[in-house]
C-alpha cells in the first residue's frame, strides 16, 4: 500500500507528574492535556518516530517546563513538583493524519486542536 504525501504529524498526549503535598504524601497530577502537530513530507511509521523523538519531545519539554512548571511552582500549598521526566509524558494519541483534530465547538471553532511545532 503506498504511502500518502504531506498531513500532518500529530500527538496528543497528558503530563503526569508526581508531586509531593505539604503533609509528605505522594500524589500524581494528571490535569495538564496538550496535543503537537507538524506537517509531514509523507505518512510514514519511520518518519514518525523520529519526529516524535527528535521535534516532539524536545518542544513537548520546553512547553512543560515553561508553562506546566511555570505555574505548579507558585502553588502556594506547599506542593513540591518532580522535575521534568520524559516518561512522564503519556500518549492519547500519536499519529499520521490528513487533518488534525479541529475544535468544534466555542471561540476556537475549525481550529486545529494543538500547538504548531
Amino acid at each position: 500500500m503506498p504511502h500518502k504525501k504531506g498531513g500532518y504529524f500529530y500527538c496528543r498526549y497528558t503530563y503526569e507528574c508526581p508531586y509531593t503535598d505539604a503533609e509528605g504524601q505522594r500524589h500524581v497530577d494528571n490535569n495538564n492535556h496538550a496535543a503537537m502537530y507538524s506537517t509531514a513530507p509523507l505518512q510514514d511509521h519511520i518518519k514518525l518516530n523520529k519526529w516524535y523523538k527528535d521535534t516532539f519531545l524536545p518542544k513537548a519539554q520546553a512547553h512543560i517546563e515553561k508553562n506546566y512548571y511555570g505555574n505548579v511552582d507558585r502553588n502556594g500549598k506547599g506542593f513540591t513538583y518532580d522535575r521534568f521526566q520524559s516518561n512522564f509524558i503519556k500518549i492519547i494519541s500519536l499519529n499520521w493524519t490528513e487533518n488534525p483534530p479541529t475544535h468544534d465547538t466555542g471561540p476556537l471553532k475549525g481550529e486545529i486542536y494543538g500547538k504548531k511545532i
